[in-house]
């Protein structure tokens, strides 16, 4: 078993994952009658399944709002093990498409597969029922039996549980369901015949309708890659789940039937749940294990207990920055391949990653200012309150925050979940560094398909309103990165961000303008030199103002404070050489 490394992929269940779906209307019994339903339709169905046809699914027969089912179309696309990249090329079609009916056809034909969209409505379906959304609504265990990611008392009930053990926890619980739910080995009872007679089963007594010899087919194997990750020992990159089974060294402890080109399902379980670890690139390992961030950072608390960790090195990395508390931290990103990044528990901090990025979590954060390189997956805010992030990412979505101001370039519409997200800001980009165009090619993501302004707010009722603005151009102003090596020139327009629209671009010009005019005013004033030294005092009290009453002054003494510390090292390095 040590030449096999199994792991739960964190960002699907982390990131994939939205309560956005009620759980009665993707019941077990549901999600196997649409898989039936699927197999019936032959090639329109399985084993992809277009857009068109899910939507007549989602819509016709399961009852889901038409953005709900795009929702979770979307969700599978962007982390598809099986078909990887291809929302990349669905943007592009999106936006070559002159006219509304061209676009639904270019969309209507995209397929995911199938497997792997019941997969993720199977993951929506026990997320409505997370412990904190138990205590609001205490009707809603009777809808499922699943509990997520698992509310049981482990034994190590002495410290709080990471969000990755939680996930393991539920993976090792439902896969038994899960296998037999894909390989079509629940047979569910007429709805007729259930109402009549009266009977509720759960879904360890719908497992007992399962054939007893169970197999599972390849396709099946394959697609469980879209929740599991493998690699083999001693090799950092990942490959796929169903080349790791049937490799010549594996097969025999999977249950590999070379015959009958197929798996046997109950070694395949066995296989499966004793080779689950930690993922090389999660936060369990980069926690315990992880090495400390060479940033610089600096904090004004009197005592501060942050953490910059990065997790030991594999395909995928993982940067975790965890209670920075009135500090700055900074990273100007070089070529190295995108990693995943998480910022837990930070308050009253400024915190700047430019570099690409895989995936990010931004969670319990407030007070702070977050800036971001270009993030090729998703960004995800979950309870945070009085934050500003700014950062280009494929896909925004924020979950139960308030009065949070979101500065983006986005080919998909930001999603905002939850009843209890309110005062959502939304605005275009307001940045511009020497490395950012370089950047977001190596995210795929295009200037000219940006949907910032279209937001989508979603609950387990539907779509809701009133939760989001869109700034208005009057209040748009750009940010200069501190750290840049090409300083603003006075006297020369500042370089504006990617994808700005004209109004805003004309706001910015109109802002230079007035600064512009105001310096030739004093100019040609003919000022005695009291009359420059009283305005000039008057300048200065009023600057002082602003920087204290918007909390810039506390960002100025961080970024002193770096200054000096970064002198102090320089000068310790010359000492040591």
């Amino acid at each position: 078993m040590g030449e096999v490394q199994l792991w739960v992929r964190p960002e699907v269940m982390e990131l994939g994952v939205l309560p956005v779906l009620p759980p009665d209307k993707i019941s077990i019994e549901m999600l196997s009658r649409l898989l039936q339903y699927a197999q019936d339709l032959g090639e329109r169905g399985y084993p992809q399944m277009s857009y068109d046809t899910w939507k007549h699914i989602a819509v016709k027969k399961m009852g889901l709002s038409v953005e709900c089912s795009m929702v979770v179309f979307f969700s599978c696309l962007l982390f598809s093990r099986l078909h990887p990249g291809r929302d990349r090329q669905l943007e592009a079609a999106l936006a070559a498409a002159p006219s509304q009916k061209e676009r639904d056809e270019v969309m209507g034909g995209v397929e995911v597969w199938t497997t792997e969209l019941v997969m993720t409505l199977y993951l929506h379906r026990v997320t409505s029922a997370h412990p904190r959304a138990l205590a609001r609504q205490a009707s809603l265990h009777t809808l499922t039996t699943d509990p997520w990611p698992g509310s049981k008392v482990s034994g190590s009930a002495g410290r709080k549980q990471l969000l990755e053990e939680k996930h393991a926890e539920f993976v090792k619980e439902a896969l038994p369901e899960l296998l037999s739910l894909l390989a079509g080995h629940l047979q569910v009872e007429d709805s007729e015949k259930k109402r009549r007679s009266c009977e509720k089963r759960t879904p360890r007594e719908l497992l007992g309708f399962m054939k007893t010899a169970g197999v599972l087919s390849e396709h099946v194997v394959k697609s469980l890659g879209f929740i599991i990750g493998a690699s083999m020992q001693g090799d950092k990159s990942e490959r796929d789940l169903l080349s790791v089974a049937m490799d010549a060294n594996n097969c025999y402890r999977s249950g590999y039937l070379s015959k009958k080109n197929a798996f046997q399902k109950g070694l395949f379980e066995q296989w499966l749940l004793g080779g689950l670890d930690w993922a090389p690139h999660g936060e369990w390992l980069c926690v315990r294990r992880g090495s400390r961030l060479p940033w610089p950072v600096v904090s004004l608390a009197l005592q501060s207990h942050h953490r910059l960790v990065a997790s030991p090195p594999a395909s995928y990395r993982l940067l975790y920055i965890c209670e920075l508390v009135d500090g700055l931290a900074a990273h100007m990103g070089d070529d190295a391949p995108p990693c995943d990044l998480k910022i837990r528990r930070c308050s009253k901090s400024n915190i700047y990653a430019l570099q690409p990025i895989r995936n990010a979590v931004i969670h319990k954060c407030h007070d702070t200012r977050v800036i971001l390189g270009p993030v090729c997956g998703r960004l995800r805010l979950s309870e945070c309150r009085n934050m500003v992030v700014i950062s280009a990412a494929r896909s925004v979505v924020i979950a139960d925050c308030r009065g949070v101001v979101v500065h983006t370039l986005t080919p998909q519409r930001p999603l905002l979940v939850g009843s209890r997200t309110q005062g959502i800001t939304l605005a275009p980009l307001n940045i511009h560094y020497p490395k950012l165009k370089h950047h977001m090619a190596k995210a795929q993501l295009q200037p000219h398909i940006n949907m910032w302004n279209r937001p989508l707010h979603l609950g387990s009722e539907g779509v809701l309103s009133g939760a989001c603005e869109v700034m208005n151009p009057e209040d748009f102003q750009l940010l200069v990165i501190p750290f840049t090596q090409t300083a603003p020139i006075d006297g020369r327009p500042p370089l504006l961000p990617p994808g700005l629209p004209h109004e805003f671009a004309k706001s910015v010009d109109e802002a230079g303008k007035c600064v512009s005019s105001f310096r030739a005013e004093v100019r040609d004033a003919n000022l005695t030199p009291e009359q420059r030294t009283i305005l000039q005092k008057a300048i200065d009290a009023k600057f002082k103002a602003w920087l204290r009453d918007t909390g810039k002054q506390r960002e100025l003494d961080q970024l002193e404070k770096l200054s000096v510390t970064l002198k102090y090292e320089r000068v310790a390095k010359t000492t040591a050489i």
